[in-house]
């Protein structure tokens, strides 16, 4: 006997009454519906509560947001778009919906978008549900840094954090980048002997074990343990499954005090890299944005930054500012960037908590060595900038608490009595 998928309406009246026929066939009902929203701020109360496998969803919803998308996605939760028009089909898309159908959808087209790729395998051969990714209080610490349109320099922030950290703790470094990452050319690894997508397959299945974990991950000297891009090309549709990379991230943190995750800066909305960019920033405990220092990279930081605050609500007080290549070619002065920047941060609630400086002698003998920058002059000023920012991102101590509450990142190797910063999660 085949398990009726449950999910949650959150259509607006005139959709529901579109699709009514097909989802309340009295002789034989598709689903199980175990709840129904009017708004979207109730929407995620009910994910929360009944763990759905889909959301039925209109874009006239009340107060529905690409950020609302993201959160219930980040969740696990399938969403699938009803349109009543090609105005409405563009909107889902905006929205970034996993598919979109239409009032005339049938009751077998219906289920097959509701159950997704899944549906379309045999039933002897089709796997149970993954779990939903919930975060235990004992995990360790999950830290996602992400750039900007033009603006160099996010994966040599996040490989220089983690290389550093990793000499006091166990930590790991994780590229997601449903681009195509570039870490295994830089190092000369062969992303096919071990990446993140072997993570994600077995966070699904539920048997993340550290010596499973051990054989995927890329050693260098001078590097952390990384986890490298997926080296398939259809790996994408994988990755960004609803819930996937949470999923696995979660699973990770079980195993080590810090994970780093270096993350695509493309968030565009409905797009699959967009989705999984998303995901990984969702799932943090803690984001950092590199902002590039010409006019433009500035510009486009900007817009990331409105996108982190506001689409995806990421809190201020989870969020951290890195201001990068500080006096490099063609960029003003600290002083000029200073005076650009500033109020336009304070706007929003935020400040410059890190200014890296362009360091050409670290850069070339980072060339030369094969590591990251921090690593390459360990008294330069970019490895002391790295410092700097490390001290503000941990906390003395492990700080387990409820998922929801405040958390806070901790570093096993600090003294209990520095200052203690609660970044809402």
């Amino acid at each position: 006997m085949t398990t009726r998928p449950t999910i949650i309406l959150a259509l607006t009246p005139l959709a529901e009454r579109e699709v009514e026929p097909v989802l309340f066939d009295s002789s034989d009902a598709p689903f199980t519906i175990v709840s129904s929203v009017a708004e979207a701020d109730d929407l995620l109360r009910a994910i929360e509560q009944e763990s759905p496998g889909a959301v039925l969803l209109s874009p006239e919803l009340s107060g529905v947001t690409p950020g609302h998308c993201a959160r219930a996605r980040a969740s696990g939760v399938r969403l699938v778009g009803l349109a009543l028009d090609e105005r409405e089909r563009e909107a889902l898309a905006m929205l970034g919906v996993d598919e979109a159908i239409d009032s005339t959808v049938s009751r077998d087209e219906l289920i097959t978008a509701v159950r997704g790729a899944a549906s379309a395998a045999p039933a002897s051969t089709t796997r149970p549900a993954p779990a939903r990714p919930e975060r235990r209080s004992d995990g360790g610490s999950i830290l996602s840094i992400v750039g900007a349109k033009g603006a160099p320099g996010a994966s040599e922030c996040a490989a220089s954090l983690a290389a550093l950290a990793a000499r006091n703790w166990p930590a790991v470094l994780v590229e997601i980048d449903g681009l195509g990452g570039s870490l295994d050319v830089r190092l000369g690894a062969d992303a096919s002997e071990g990446s993140v997508l072997g993570l994600i397959r077995a966070a699904a299945s539920g048997e993340v074990r550290r010596d499973l974990v051990e054989r995927w991950l890329t050693e260098c000297p001078g590097w952390p343990p990384l986890l490298l891009g997926p080296y398939e090309p259809d790996a994408l549709t994988t990755l960004a499954e609803p819930g996937a990379m949470t999923r696995a991230l979660h699973a990770l943190a079980l195993l080590y005090p810090l994970t780093v995750c270096d993350v695509g800066g493309f968030l565009e909305d409905g797009h699959a890299a967009g989705s999984l960019h998303r995901e990984a920033l969702i799932a943090a405990d803690a984001v950092v944005l590199v902002l590039g220092a010409r006019d433009v990279q500035l510009r486009h930081g900007l817009r990331q930054l409105d996108l982190l605050l506001g689409t995806l609500g990421i809190a201020p007080e989870r969020l951290r500012i890195v201001a990068n290549g500080i006096g490099g070619p063609g960029s003003a002065s600290r002083g000029q960037i200073t005076h650009t920047i500033t109020a336009h941060l304070a706007d929003r609630g935020v400040a410059v908590d890190a200014w890296l400086p362009w360091d050409a002698r670290s850069l070339a003998q980072a060339q030369r060595r094969g590591t990251p920058l921090a690593t390459a002059r360990r008294r330069s000023g970019y490895a002391r900038s790295i410092g700097v920012l490390l001290a503000e991102l941990f906390l003395p101590a492990p700080a387990p608490t409820p998922r929801g509450r405040k958390r806070r990142l901790a570093s096993p190797t600090r003294p209990a009595q520095e200052e203690q910063v609660a970044w809402q999660r």
